[in-house]
Order: structure tokens, then sequence, then C-alpha cells
């Protein structure tokens, strides 16, 4: 179902309570759950909803754009440890469930890392999903890139909306330019075996490719595919031998990821090892 589907389905009252928004950026998954929230909430007749003004609509934002606003009926969770939402973070949010809204005709909970939930957090939050309120209407919507990082009997619960293909982090220019900077310092390294540029390389990889999550391998998976690519137009076989080990000690470092190990140092020491001789 496509998001202006599910609007309509806003406008009628007819939303389910729980609500996967998948696909797409993070960005676009965050953008579209706050523009549901306010037409859930807004406060003008259906078919002007969300209007985007009134008391309601002009208080539902994200956190980071809220500048001190806020609506006490839209609760946000974000991811509470370094790899996970814990279930004391659902639990915590599902005590705002018990009681009646402050203002609005519902309530709406935004889970923003809801891939991230362990097993104890997603089956607190099944319980509510399984037992909606007669009360008020109250609206769970999930933000992850898949569905499939969701436990089964949660997506069998929840409507799912997909924003389309992720986007990519890097362009081809871009990447292009990647390749070439990592050649250059390979290059200067061989003619004076100088450490410094084994650094750079480790650095332009971190810079290039969004390191936050460690239990995300897309970094990994995106470092790799750049040296594998260089790999493929090496001038010389020990060159190229260098560059496919590197490419798959960086696919190997998903465990150091999940230890908590910094991705400067786990790079760092990957270039060294592969490209040192």
């Amino acid at each position: 179902m496509n998001p202006e589907h599910v609007l309509e389905l806003v406008r009628q009252e007819r939303l389910y309570p729980g609500v996967i928004l998948h696909g797409g950026s993070e960005g676009a998954r965050s953008d579209l759950a706050f523009h549901l929230a306010r037409a859930l909430l807004c406060g003008e007749p259906a078919d002007r909803r969300p209007c985007g003004e009134c008391r309601h609509c002009s208080r539902v934002l994200a956190p980071e754009d809220a500048d001190g606003r806020f609506h006490p009926d839209v609760l946000v969770v974000d991811r509470d440890l370094r790899t996970s939402t814990s279930v004391e973070a659902i639990k915590t949010m599902l005590r705002t469930v018990q009681v009646s809204p402050f203002e609005g005709r519902g309530q709406v909970f935004v889970i923003r890392s809801a891939d991230s939930m362990t097993p104890a957090a997603a089956n607190a939050l099944l319980k509510s999903l399984e037992e909606p309120s007669l009360s008020a209407p109250r609206h769970f919507l999930l933000l992850t890139p898949s569905p499939s990082d969701l436990l089964p009997t949660l997506r069998s619960r929840c409507l799912s909306i997909y924003l389309g293909a992720a986007v990519a982090t890097e362009s081809l220019a871009n990447q292009e330019q990647l390749m070439d900077d990592i050649e250059v310092a390979i290059e200067r390294y061989e003619q004076n075996r100088a450490g410094v540029y084994l650094i750079a390389i480790a650095e332009l990889l971190v810079q290039a490719f969004s390191w936050t999550d460690p239990r995300k391998g897309a970094p990994l998976v995106g470092a790799a595919s750049v040296l594998l690519q260089l790999a493929k137009r090496a001038p010389t076989p020990k060159r190229r031998r260098a560059l496919l080990d590197l490419a798959h000690a960086i696919m190997d470092a998903k465990d150091l990821r999940m230890r908590s190990i910094g991705p400067t140092r786990i790079l760092e020491a990957t270039v060294a090892r592969a490209l040192v001789v």
C-alpha cells in the first residue's frame, strides 16, 4: 500500500493500530511518520487533515526539529542502547498507553529504529497491538529499512507501507572519486612506505559510509565493494591480491563492530594487515 492510500485510511479513521513504514531513506520514513501523526491528531475536518497549521499539527514534530515544541499525545522512541532498543524503553512507552490522551482524540507512538528492538521489546509491543484500546485510538508507527527485520508476529498484525527502494548513500561520481583517492594513497604508500597513507585509506572509508549503527552491515558491504572494484583495475597482481584480501577482511569485521570497536580502529588495522608486505 502506498502513502496516499494510507493517508486516506487516516481520514476515514480506518487505519490499523500498527503500521510499518519501510524502504526509502531513514529521513523519508521519519518524515512520513510525522506527517501521518499530524493527520491522526489534526483538529480540522477529515478532508483537510493534516492542515499543518492547527494547534495539534504545529506541535507534531521530530525531536530534532521541535525547537522546544511538543505534542503530549505523540511519543517518539529512539534506540536507547548502542545496538538495540531495549525492553525497558518499550515498557516506558507502553505506560503512556494506559492513560487517556491529554489533548488529542488519540495517541501516536513513533518507534524510529523498530528493527533494533530486542525480542523481549518486540513481544512487549506485540501485546498492545493484540489488545487495542477501546476508549481512544492509539497508533504505533514502526520505522525500519525492511519488514523482514521485525518478528513475523509483529508483521502479521501491522499494515506495511513501502516507500520505495533504499536511497544509495553514495552517488556514482562520489564513488569514483573515493576510488581515485584510495588509489593515490596506495601509490604513495608503495613509493615511500609511510604509514600515514594507510591511515588516510582507512579515514577515506570511514568518511564515505555511515558507521553509526554497529548492527548494520551496509557500511562493511559498501567499503568492500569499493575495494573489489579497485581490485579489478589494479595494475599488478600483487596489488590486486592485497585489495581482495582487504575487502575480505572488512567483510569479516562484523563481529568486531558488534563488540563496539570503532570503525576507524577496525579499518586502520585491516588496511595495515592487507597492504603492509
